[in-house]
């Protein structure tokens, strides 16, 4: 897997990855990270992978973010004492 480089998005850190039959695109917001495989088959070029982080994708992965978050500190005041 080599390191393509960052695209640039509103909302999160987005990197895409290269291997040798997909894109690997990691999505990440706080202490949170969503990852995919993008069949290079489906997706041809950088650009298309750009076309599929649309807003409908991206409104949906921010959802699947705030639920994360909410799991994530909901664990953490259970089990970590407070400061």
């Amino acid at each position: 897997m080599r390191i393509v480089g960052p695209i640039p998005h509103p909302k999160f850190k987005v990197v895409l990855y290269a291997q040798e039959q997909h894109w690997y695109v990691e999505i990440e917001t706080g202490p949170m990270k969503q990852c995919f495989k993008v069949p290079k088959e489906r997706a041809k070029s950088q650009a298309d992978v750009v076309q599929w982080l649309d807003e409908t994708f991206s409104d949906e992965a921010y959802r699947i973010f705030e639920a994360m978050y909410r799991n994530y500190k909901a664990s953490a005041d259970r089990n970590f004492p407070a400061l």
